[in-house]
Parts: structure tokens; sequence; C-alpha cells
């Protein structure tokens, strides 16, 4: 059964004639906004929204990018830093080893006590004192020798790559004669080292 649909277009057309102008005019009108609203809330302002996001978005990784491209074009700038800081941690590692070296000490104090004519009488070891991350490895120093030889000694000492702090001395005549005065000097003396792993 087929539907038929009966509508005289010249009769609605006819119909909307006799409409005044004010009320086609204000339902045209108002049709646009409906459209133009709609738009607006189903297509245009989450449009606006997502682009608002794709814009941050886009912002926060070019930020990422232009730090990871300054990181990559100083690869050589870091490396040669890392590089200095390592020299640094060698030479402070010299200055205060993280591994007992007491022996390799009193090797160095004696080749600079020969080398300058001081003779080297005694060196004891006294009781290590644990601090933080150090410790202090006090030893007793007895020498023998001219006033200007003790003063090249201690000289030589604190030239050492090993950080060794001489505490006061007692110094006293040890033998005079017309040619040599030899003075004997007894006193504290401290070097330190890291304590590092160990439990």
């Amino acid at each position: 059964m087929a539907l038929e649909l009966n509508i005289d277009f010249d009769e609605k057309l006819e119909q909307l004639a006799r409409i005044p102008k004010a009320v086609r005019l204000g339902v045209v009108s108002g049709l646009l906004v409906a459209i133009a609203g709609g738009y607006w809330t189903m297509s245009y302002q989450p449009a606006q929204e997502q682009r608002a996001e794709l814009v941050v978005k886009s912002q926060e990784l070019q930020r990422k990018l232009n730090n990871a491209r300054s990181v990559a074009n100083n690869v050589p700038g870091f490396e040669a830093e890392v590089a200095g800081l390592e020299r640094d941690l060698h030479l402070a590692l010299k200055q205060l080893p993280n591994r007992k070296q007491f022996e390799d000490l009193l090797q160095d104090i004696s080749t600079a006590g020969k080398k300058v004519g001081v003779q080297i009488k005694s060196i004891d070891r006294e009781k290590e004192v644990r601090r933080d991350f150090y410790a202090e490895v006090p030893f007793k120093l007895e020498i023998e020798g001219s006033y200007h030889d003790l003063a090249r000694f201690f000289e030589m000492v604190a030239s050492l790559p090993r950080i060794v702090n001489v505490g006061s001395m007692n110094i006293k005549l040890d033998r005079e004669s017309m040619t040599a005065t030899t003075l004997q000097a007894t006193g504290m003396a401290t070097t330190f080292r890291f304590l590092s792993d160990e439990a």
C-alpha cells in the first residue's frame, strides 16, 4: 500500500506569504541562531578546546626537543667536564687515599729525608681517629739534621701528593762542633685516608 503525500506547495507558499514579514524574519533569524549555536556547541567549541590542548602539548614537546638538542650539541662539553671531574677525583684520592697506604707514605718521607741529608730516627704510627668519612692517621716523627736541612725536609713533605700535616715540633740541640750544628726534632704529624666502604 503506497503512501501518497498530497502537499500543495503553492498553497503553502501563499500561507507563508500571508505571515507578516517581521515574524518571518524572526523565525528565520531564530533558525539561523539555533543552527549557529548548535554548530558552536557541537563542533566549533570542542575543536577549539582540542586545538588548545594540542598547542600546549606541542609547546611542551618543542621544549623537550630543544633540551635534547642542547644536550646533544653539548655532548663533547659534558664529556670534557666528566673527564675533568675524574682527574680531580684522581688527584683527591692521591691526597686522601681510600686505602691504607701508610707504608707508601713512610717510603716517601724516607726518600725526602735522604735527598736533603736528614736522618730519620723513627716513625711510629699511632692509633687512627675515625671521623665521618675519613680517618686521621697520626704518627710520631723523630729526625736529625742541620737547621737548613730540616727546613728543606719539611718543605718536601709539604709538597708530597698525599696530605701530611706536621704539628708542633720539639727542636733541641743534638751535637755542635766548629763545622756543623745538628738538631733533633721530635713531634707529631698526621695524614688522612678515606674510610670508603669499609665495614
